[in-house]
């Protein structure tokens, strides 16, 4: 990830340098106006023409092998993912930080925060490739930017050794997904100033093509959504007339399988006459994983919290971990990640806990799984538990001998977390669709 480092270390040289202090001893900062090839980055991943960077990231058994198959069952795709969810989270903040600076060197120190992730779809390939991760500035409120990162295979002759000419790209190619296209995420930004830690002004953004235009609409478009989904979230809003008949199904249905758990004098139905769980059914509170990890400095960021993409790592590892027992096969593959909220800080020295489960899965013969991963920070010396994360990933079971079972509730709560994963599934196809129709080559007739 050199690249990355490069233009981390150029803005993040000439910031470490400021001392921190009051913004009355600065320069006002000086907003410019910028395009989104201003904020343009690439990073090369040459997996299949580098064995020793895939020993370097090596998978918990020790023979990780490109183009083959680990134990004949964990495909490299896995590899992949875990390898790159840890720096794109780098990547966006060296791109938002490349978009605010104004090349000042008297202004205001800056600090920049990842507020969400605001969705990640894969379009994963067969084969063991070399890809290209890129991204730039596709959006900007007062303080906040939206980051677009796409990767996409290359081949082995792509040069990346020039340093800044990679750093350049045509306007008209801003945002443009081709068949090479494996993932495309989005990242919310923040700008801080570094003294006083309130939000501050990052520099406008301005459109110079048609393509540029295009995503700049998409990604003001995507914002409307999120707000919307937000209003209308469970937490908010009850039900709809439709989903209270698909809760009253649930009940009809759970209510003919007996439970040992169960209170027999709370219970709305007898127990007698009632059939065990079908094999094809498994109740939601048996999916559930958890693991605790200590927070290391050597995962923490330059404002010495742990990093947004480790936590997205392991919160996909666990994720992972669950599907595998689930299906009863390593052959998962995710889909999407729906989006993630930083709530607050992960410190060095804290214990992360992180709760896994299937909340949403239709069962054979669909394929798809909706999991669900809280992350809780627990500060060791007060025991005092806050809610820091909570993950949702779209996985699909690749195995064609598998007959995925259906989760079902039992509970109300419960009934809710699958309402929303059935809410989540639905809004990611069309998020997925949109996000072809839109910014995909093949629907603007070029391929």
């Amino acid at each position: 990830m050199r690249r990355t480092r490069f233009w981390m270390d150029k803005i993040m040289e000439r910031e470490n340098l400021k001392p921190l202090g009051p913004p009355t001893a600065f320069k006002d900062r000086i907003l410019v106006k910028k395009t989104m090839s201003d904020s343009y980055i690439e990073e090369f991943l040459p997996f299949k023409s580098s064995p020793a960077l895939l020993d370097e990231y090596i998978f918990a058994d020790g023979r990780i092998r490109t183009g083959k198959l680990l134990e004949g069952v964990v495909n490299y795709y896995y590899f992949w993912f875990i390898y790159t969810v840890h720096y794109l989270d780098s990547l966006a903040g060296a791109i938002a930080y490349k978009h605010v600076d104004t090349g000042d060197p008297d202004a205001p120190p800056t600090t920049i925060v990842t507020a969400s992730v605001d969705r990640l779809d894969l379009m994963m390939p067969d084969a063991v490739e070399n890809y290209k991760l890129s991204g730039h500035v596709s959006y900007v409120g007062n303080s906040s930017m939206e980051i677009f990162i796409k990767a996409e295979t290359v081949g082995e002759d792509y040069d990346m050794r020039d340093n800044e000419a990679k750093t350049v790209i045509k306007p008209e190619d801003i945002g443009m997904l081709g068949p090479n296209t494996i993932l495309a995420t989005r990242f919310t930004m923040v700008a801080l100033d570094s003294y006083t830690n309130k939000p501050i002004s990052v520099n406008p953004l301005i459109t110079t093509s048609s393509a540029e235009r295009r995503m700049f609409e998409f990604a003001k478009a995507n914002k409307r959504r999120k707000q919307k989904t937000a209003d209308n979230a469970l937490t908010r809003q009850p039900p709809t007339p439709d989903e209270r008949l698909a809760i009253h199904d649930i009940f009809l249905q759970y209510s003919q399988y007996c439970d040992t758990s169960e209170d027999t004098f709370t219970s709305t139905t007898l127990p007698d006459g009632r059939m065990p769980l079908p094999e094809n059914l498994i109740w939601m509170s048996d999916t559930r994983l958890q693991s605790n990890f200590l927070m290391q400095p050597q995962d923490r960021n330059i404002h010495n919290n742990i990093f947004g993409g480790y936590l997205m790592r392991r919160a996909y590892e666990l994720a992972y971990a669950e599907a595998a027992l689930f299906t009863n096969t390593p052959g998962n593959n995710l889909l999407a990640m729906d989006q993630v909220i930083f709530r607050k800080p992960v410190h060095v020295g804290a214990v992360l806990n992180l709760k896994a489960g299937v909340v949403h899965a239709e069962g054979y013969p669909h394929r798809t799984l909706q999991l669900r991963v809280v992350a809780q920070v627990i500060d060791i010396h007060s025991g005092k538990r806050e809610t820091t994360n909570v993950f949702y990933f779209t996985m699909a079971c690749t195995d064609d001998a598998v007959k995925v079972k259906r989760v079902l509730p039992r509970t109300y709560a419960e009934t809710m977390l699958w309402l929303a994963g059935h809410r989540r599934r639905i809004q990611g196809i069309k998020a997925r669709q949109l996000l072809l129709d839109e910014l995909s080559d093949h629907y603007h007739g070029k391929l």
